[in-house]
């Protein structure tokens, strides 16, 4: 049964749109890029899907001159498919095997506009930054239209284990107004998050068994199909390289990294390619830090301080061998964020409620000498947001205080922690499982909230 997405809106978005594009559908693999197109599907007349990776001939079609008339005509036949603009959906899935189709997309938009094409590809960056100039295609800019698409959210999750009623509760909830009733509950649904992850096939398997150790059987299998896939993305790093350098980010999530000490024997230049090229796969998201006296915030940002965020606290859990059992039953949160996984989870849920058409980045405040630090800040109008993954109030927020103090203009901050919605100072409390919550949240209603205090800040 197939789970709704929220990339499920912007595919339908994008089919009934005028000026239409071919879509490029990017992601990390297994993430459910496929299953969103056929879903897609029920709304055409008519379907063709070909898999470049698995049908290898198919490749020939776009050899020499990319005629898509012909091409078109070749495909109704593979396929045994009428191909006709407006009633059918053309799906081109695992493109990077078939660099030429890549090309060919410009002339699906410049000579047959009216049909819709989707492709998709695990390893689609590499062929789109290939360094090599064999690996160069020509890119057709400007003629296709870019999606984003990542592991379950966890407002997807719920929703896709039944938990529909709570999602809605969670969507619609005023809390500067009403009573959390569903405090618990929520967090307990974290929880099991965390443990589950966002992989498709771990959240089916949970939802067919109810087996948090059947979930973790799925991510084994997730992660050695990736690193099988490591002699496949550069050319000019060794895979075993890249191995060490995929092993040492998840040992090291969220910790600061220095590239030229992070790993011996593997130099900064190897290490900093190694970690762009993991990016390109959806594999790791380094947390640039900023200044955050400029915006955009990548524009200040210091390319020699990063952190490491990996993409799947399931994945990422059953890798590191922690105590899920001790997470799933935690009181405090320091308990429940041993390996730095709640603020891990933070920073992949601010870049899953990103605009799909925009890659997701991610950015942390560092004043050197000072030793302070915010774990991440965001854009909102013209103010910098920082949000700290915290248990506490006073010891643990001293950064916090320090960015406030430094940006007057600022309105608020933000702390994400166990505890349920409050306010005081210029600080707003959100629960682990409202951090969407926390990044729609206007300024306005940030001025004009009546304050709640909060245990942790008296």
């Amino acid at each position: 049964m197939y789970i709704i997405r929220e990339i499920d809106r912007a595919l339908t978005e994008w089919k009934t749109q005028a000026d239409r594009k071919p879509l490029l559908l990017r992601g990390v693999r297994q993430c459910g890029k496929t299953s969103s197109v056929r879903y897609l599907a029920v709304n055409f007349e008519h379907y063709a899907e070909i898999n470049f990776e698995k049908q290898r001939s198919l490749s020939r079609m776009f050899e020499g001159d990319l005629n898509i008339s012909g091409i078109i005509a070749k495909l109704e036949i593979e396929t045994n498919t009428p191909i006709i603009p407006g009633k059918t959906l053309l799906f081109m899935d695992e493109i990077q095997a078939c660099p030429r189709a890549i090309t060919a997309l410009r002339y699906f938009y410049e000579e047959m506009p009216e049909l819709h094409v989707i492709a998709a590809g695990s390893l689609l960056e590499f062929v789109l930054n290939g360094k090599k100039q064999k690996d160069k295609i020509d890119f057709p800019v400007g003629r296709i239209r870019s999606l984003f698409m990542y592991p379950f959210s966890f407002r997807e999750f719920i929703k896709g284990c039944g938990q529909g009623r709570l999602c809605e509760y969670l969507d619609q909830l005023n809390h500067e107004t009403e009573e959390n009733m569903m405090h618990d509950k929520l967090l307990e649904w974290y929880k099991i998050f965390l443990v589950v992850g966002g992989m498709p096939e771990a959240v089916k398997k949970y939802n067919e068994t109810g087996s948090l150790l059947a979930c973790q059987d799925v991510h084994r299998d997730i992660l050695l199909n990736y690193m099988d896939d490591f002699g496949k993305y550069s050319a000019d790093v060794p895979a075993d390289i890249i191995r060490q350098v995929f092993q040492f980010s998840i040992h090291h999530v969220c910790c600061q990294v220095k590239a030229s000490s992070a790993i011996p024997g593997v130099s900064a230049y190897y290490f900093d390619e190694c970690i762009r090229l993991l990016r390109r796969a959806g594999l790791v998201y380094p947390v640039r830090a900023s200044s955050c006296d400029t915006l955009p915030l990548g524009s200040s940002k210091k390319e020699a301080n990063k952190k490491l965020v990996f993409f799947d606290t399931g994945v990422y859990l059953t890798e590191c061998g922690l105590n899920t059992a001790g997470l799933l039953s935690a009181e405090i949160f320091d308990e429940m964020n041993n390996g730095n996984v709640a603020e891990m989870q933070t920073g992949l849920e601010m870049i899953k409620s990103g605009n799909p058409v925009k890659e997701g980045s991610l950015f942390y405040w560092y004043r050197s000498g000072a030793n302070a630090e915010v774990d991440y800040v965001f854009q909102k109008g013209q103010h910098i947001i920082p949000i700290e993954v915290k248990a506490s109030g006073k010891g643990s927020m001293q950064s916090m205080r320090s960015y406030l103090d430094s940006f007057p203009d600022v309105p608020y901050g933000i702390r994400v922690s166990m505890e349920d919605f409050s306010a005081y100072d210029r600080i707003r409390v959100f629960p682990v499982y409202a951090v969407r919550k926390a990044l729609e949240e206007t300024i306005c209603n940030s001025r004009t909230m009546a304050m709640r205090k909060s245990p942790m800040g008296s």
